[in-house]
């Protein structure tokens, strides 16, 4: 039996629902049409106009299309840089590592691997960070010294990020938790100065005083490379950022939670580290992984300093005379890693947004 059509009310419903206003639609429709174009435009540059990779570098000359050749020529250059090419291993299982243990994290923080406790993950961190600088400095261990001045490409990326924000952590919930206590009003005030301070600073100044402003307060006769002299200055930059996430989970919890913990006989450390603390940092999560997305893609302006990472190194790939021409592919490189990287960290901020909806129902 043929069900009855809707009436045309219900029908003008349905399309108001899926179209809504005329304006709606139109913007809806141009959208459309212009995100097919991209997505054709896209494809057809990366694939059907494209020159394979096992055909010579003379067949991308005048090619609209991709040439893949550039990849399997430029591939390594652009990961490590000027590292002495037999020891690419080094930077390689740098990379493997501080990935490895990124994702690990952002996994156990969404609810996976359980048996992955806190004290293992600082563990670890506090294991793989001096392995990065062995394996990337050489001189122990039979290594080969190599001078941080040819750190380039991924590891720096990911020193420069992943350490930075692994260190610039546990400094921040420090700065937190010093501005939200009221027994000490002179370190609160001091914390409030340093956060307020620099979070008014813009990212580039911080950059430029932990380069070229830092070694001049260091005693004489002491050398600090510019990789190293970043890492401090993003350090100290970034926990102004994550103290004002935690703080905001501190305020969030109800003033009941530590009059319950002070009935019970805890004291006022005892009950930061064990009552408000940990319900802070579950609350302050999704807010912590923006501000991770953020300082991530951020530390990709260490190029103005002449520090040669990602960015930098898949520029001077196309730089050399005769590879001008590949300036887009070399850029789709790196905008392609940028992406997947930050996929990740978005999808951790949306489990975390997820659960902590699911929680507060």
């Amino acid at each position: 039996m043929i069900p009855p059509s809707p009436p045309p009310e219900a029908r003008r419903d349905v399309l108001r629902q899926w179209a809504g206003t005329p304006v709606t639609a139109l913007v809806s429709l141009v959208s459309a049409a212009v995100a097919l174009y991209v997505i054709w435009a896209v494809v057809d540059w990366a694939m059907i106009s494209a020159v394979s990779p096992t055909r010579p570098m003379e067949d991308c000359a005048g090619a609209s299309g991709a040439c893949w050749r550039f990849y399997l020529e430029k591939s390594r250059f652009m990961l490590f840089g000027t590292y002495p090419y037999a020891e690419h291993w080094r930077p390689a299982l740098v990379s493997v590592l501080l990935l490895g243990l990124s994702a690990l994290v952002g996994l156990r923080i969404t609810g996976r691997l359980r048996w992955l406790r806190p004290p293992m993950l600082v563990a670890l961190w506090a294991g793989v960070i001096p392995l990065a600088f062995v394996l990337m400095g050489g001189g122990a261990g039979g290594l080969l010294a190599v001078d941080m001045s040819r750190w380039n490409g991924m590891p720096v990326l990911l020193i420069l990020s992943v350490i930075a924000i692994a260190l610039a952590f546990p400094l921040g919930v420090a700065l937190a938790v010093l501005r939200h206590q009221t027994r000490w009003p002179v370190l609160r005030r001091a914390a409030i100065v340093y956060i307020e301070g620099m979070r008014g600073f813009p990212m580039v100044t911080v950059l430029f005083v932990g380069v070229f402003v830092l070694p001049l307060t260091l005693p004489p006769d002491t050398r600090i490379s510019p990789v190293m002299a970043t890492l401090i200055a993003l350090v100290f930059f970034h926990a102004s950022y994550f103290a004002e996430d935690v703080r905001g989970g501190l305020q969030s919890l109800p003033g009941s939670q530590q009059e319950a913990a002070f009935s019970l006989g805890l004291s006022w450390g005892k009950t930061m580290r064990l009552v408000l603390l940990p319900q802070a940092l579950s609350r302050s999560l999704p807010a912590l992984v923006n501000s991770v997305i953020g300082a991530y893609k951020d530390t990709s302006l260490v190029v103005v300093l002449g520090i040669h990472d990602l960015t930098s190194t898949a520029r001077m790939a196309f730089s050399e005379p005769g590879w001008g021409q590949f300036a887009l592919e070399a850029y789709a490189f790196v905008g392609v890693w940028f992406l997947l990287s930050c996929a990740f960290l978005s999808w951790v901020g949306r489990e975390l947004h997820r659960t902590e909806g699911a929680r507060s129902r």
